[in-house]
């Protein structure tokens, strides 16, 4: 099944496709990570995180955002789903042939698989919720001090860090543009900082004092 679609696929299609991957997944990247930024300003303080939450309100950034990704998300997934195992056996194929291997980049790329899914219903879970009730301080902390919504937080920027990683390191080992361990090493320490950032973030949230609703 593999070889019979290898021998009729396009080239060119598969350039494209190819493509539409790496700048999807590049740019949901850089919005991860200037997401991470946004949030991680509640670190300096409250009236920094309303400042900008603010700002994005006054020029209705929010809705910019939603759409942008909801439209990132659906390229990056319509590219990868092309590589993807479709039929059950095919799946149970891949899973025996990585058991038997046991190579690292053929676990983290199935790894990549099952967190990207779940990403996918936990970012949109996240869109719906942040559309509905806007951004602010005051309701931002409402869902962190909610244990369920911590614990969902923490879950989706474990896998959204790790998700990123991964690919990032596939993209530059896929194009060839660095060696394979320093990129380990760089997008390591990349990713256990960032979700440090997060925690703090969240631990911010948690320890923060509203007097009547207020920050």
């Amino acid at each position: 099944m593999y070889l019979q679609r290898a021998m009729t696929r396009s080239i060119k299609t598969d350039y494209i496709v190819e493509l539409v991957q790496m700048v999807s997944g590049l740019l949901l990247v850089l919005f991860l990570w200037t997401h991470m930024v946004f949030v991680a300003s509640i670190i300096i303080g409250a009236s920094s995180f309303g400042a900008l939450a603010a700002f994005m309100d006054k020029y209705e950034l929010l809705p910019i955002a939603v759409v942008a990704v909801i439209f990132m998300f659906a390229a990056h997934i319509g590219a990868i789903a092309r590589h993807l195992p479709a039929r059950w056996a095919e799946q149970k194929v891949a899973w025996r042939h990585a058991k038997m291997i046991r190579h690292y980049d053929t676990w983290s790329w199935l790894f990549q698989i099952v967190t990207g899914l779940a990403i996918l219903l936990m970012a949109l879970i996240h869109i719906a919720v942040v559309s509905y009730g806007g951004i602010s301080v005051v309701f931002s902390k409402g869902r962190i001090d909610n244990p369920a919504f911590l614990v969902f937080y923490l879950i989706l920027l474990l896998f959204s860090e790790y998700h990123a990683s991964v690919g990032l390191y596939r993209i530059f080992v896929k194009w060839g543009f660095v060696s394979r361990r320093r990129l380990e090493f760089v997008l390591g320490v990349v990713s256990v900082l960032l979700v440090v950032i997060g925690c703090v973030s969240l631990g911010m949230f948690l320890a923060l004092k509203l007097v009547g609703g207020v920050a």
